[in-house]
């Protein structure tokens, strides 16, 4: 998120350099005018950070413009924020000869003692931000300042259906609802005295909808009359064992859990599951550890005869490290047909009924490419959503032989959401960067993160009378629709239901750590 940091730090230099603080005091004579032109590349400086986010996926040198950036322009904000402070204390001190005066008069001990300093230190920032603005070595293309989104393109998904249809996964349901009812694994295993619970394995690459086939059989009416109780946990790449049985209990309406000492759960965890036919899910599985896995597992034993855990998993030892009598399910992507379904959906909206020839032939050379995986069809369908037929055809002529075959390239599907992602208005993609400051599979409060972005100044008014609220809820309402947030629970108002809580999918979170990028250095 390095330049998400730097866009708002730009921001908040202006914001200082253009107070009327600087009108009040007198600097050495051509100050005034070195800040004026301080601020103008400031400026400057704005309109290529868009370019250089763009570009510092393949460039380390860039990577390294923007380390330099970032050092002068906290330069910057140091002295404009000193300036700040030393008007705010003369402001609140009673009594004060000095606090109308035009000249500016600091303590011995504030390393800006005299005004030269100040206006010294005015134009050594200038030179260097000069230099930086001015180096031809990356060529660099300044872009012009984005305007804010329009409020409304959100509309395509303002009623968001808690249970919307999964396309294309009703067999692959129905498979895996078979094998959570059977009594054991497999006919060839009879149940052990104290082996009452077995494991169901959803094995498959990133991007195939894993979770939300597990969501779909765990939200299921036959699935909730046959199991209770019924509990979700997304585990991730941290496996703490006690944080673990923590989320279980919560999971399973345990009351005052978090008052709980960590060292009674695994024993209220027994006392829960005693005599119970549970569901337990564990979403996005990564432990390779057996050990770990085992100091788990003694504590899930104690459920009745029939009683299940799902495991939605990228790795197969993952999955065979639970259990050795476990049915590993592993489903393929989207066939042709269903692929299309959601691509027509994504890109072209509910209720069209025909649509223009050439742009049914590009969308189905896109959907070829994906492979029938629903993240990227769903990614690159929202991307296109909206557009006219010339940015159709602009697209199949210069970008198209971009998107990679996902089979075919390692690391495919991360290509094209790094596509997608290229393609965002900048003010989305600070929003969605400043997503990798929280963990993996973390549920984002709506209210919260809308308030979050409009504190770091990503929040944008068009013409400085938009509610910033509202802006920010079609800036999410944006991100949804390009699949680069999921709706993970909503609010019913009438008969439309809202985002109340929403989730980033664990590969479009690498994502946002990928373009995070240096943002740990600008923290130091």
């Amino acid at each position: 998120m390095a330049e998400a940091v730097l866009f708002t730090l730009t921001n908040d230099i202006l914001k200082l350099a253009g107070s009327n603080i600087f009108s009040k005091i007198q600097l050495v004579r051509g100050a005034m005018d070195d800040l004026s032109r301080l601020t103008y590349t400031v400026k400057t400086i704005q309109t290529v950070l868009l370019d250089a986010e763009k570009k510092q996926w393949d460039r380390e040198q860039v990577k390294l413009w923007l380390v330099w950036l970032k050092d002068v322009l906290y330069d910057a904000q140091d002295l404009l924020d000193d300036v700040a402070t030393e008007d705010l204390r003369r402001k609140v001190t009673p009594h004060n000869k000095m606090s109308k005066a035009v000249c500016l008069f600091f303590p011995k001990s504030n390393q800006l003692a005299q005004p030269y300093k100040v206006a010294k230190r005015i134009q050594e920032i200038r030179n260097k931000l000069d230099w930086i603005a001015k180096d031809k070595e990356f060529r660099l293309e300044e872009h012009p300042s984005e305007k804010s989104m329009a409020i409304g393109r959100g509309k395509k998904i303002e009623n968001f259906a808690p249970d919307s249809e999964i396309i294309g996964r009703k067999e692959d349901k129905k498979e895996i609802k078979q094998r959570l009812f059977a009594p054991f694994p497999s006919q060839r295993f009879a149940p052990s005295p104290n082996q009452s619970v077995s494991f169901v394995a959803i094995v498959g690459k990133g991007g195939l909808g894993k979770t939300a086939l597990a969501r779909l059989v765990y939200n299921d009416g036959e699935v909730k009359e046959h199991f209770e109780p019924k509990m979700w946990v997304c585990v991730s790449d941290v496996f703490n064992v006690n944080l673990i049985i923590k989320e279980i209990l919560k999971s399973a309406n345990y009351p005052d859990i978090e008052n709980k000492p960590l060292d009674q759960l695994p024993s209220l965890l027994r006392k829960t599951l005693d005599g119970k036919k549970y569901l337990l899910v564990l979403d996005d599985l990564w432990n390779t550890d057996r050990d770990k896995w085992v100091m788990l597992g003694d504590w899930l034993r104690d459920g009745l005869q029939g009683s299940k855990i799902l495991i939605t998993t990228r790795n197969r030892r993952v999955a065979e490290i639970t259990n050795a009598k476990l049915v590993i399910y592993e489903p393929r992507g989207l066939s042709n047909d269903k692929s299309w379904d959601l691509f027509r959906k994504m890109a072209f909206g509910d209720g069209v009924e025909s649509l223009d020839p050439k742009l049914e032939e590009m969308g189905r050379d896109i959907v070829k490419k994906c492979t029938g995986v629903p993240l990227a069809i769903r990614t690159i369908g929202g991307l296109l959503y909206g557009k006219n037929k010339a940015e159709w055809l602009r697209f199949k002529v210069h970008e198209l032989s971009q998107i990679p075959e996902i089979d075919a390239v390692d690391g495919g599907i991360m290509q094209v959401l790094q596509f997608s992602y290229d393609h965002l208005p900048s003010c989305l993609k600070h929003c969605f960067a400043y997503c990798s400051l929280f963990p993996k599979d973390y549920v984002y409060k709506k209210d919260m993160m809308i308030h979050l972005w409009m504190a770091q100044g990503f929040i944008e008014s068009r013409n400085g009378e938009d509610n910033l609220e509202e802006v920010a809820n079609s800036y999410l309402s944006e991100l949804i629709c390009r699949s680069f947030l999921e709706v993970e629970s909503t609010i019913k108002y009438g008969n439309v239901h809202k985002v109340k809580r929403f989730k980033v999918h664990d590969l479009m979170h690498d994502l946002a750590q990928k373009v995070a990028g240096e943002f740990a250095k600008f923290n130091h």
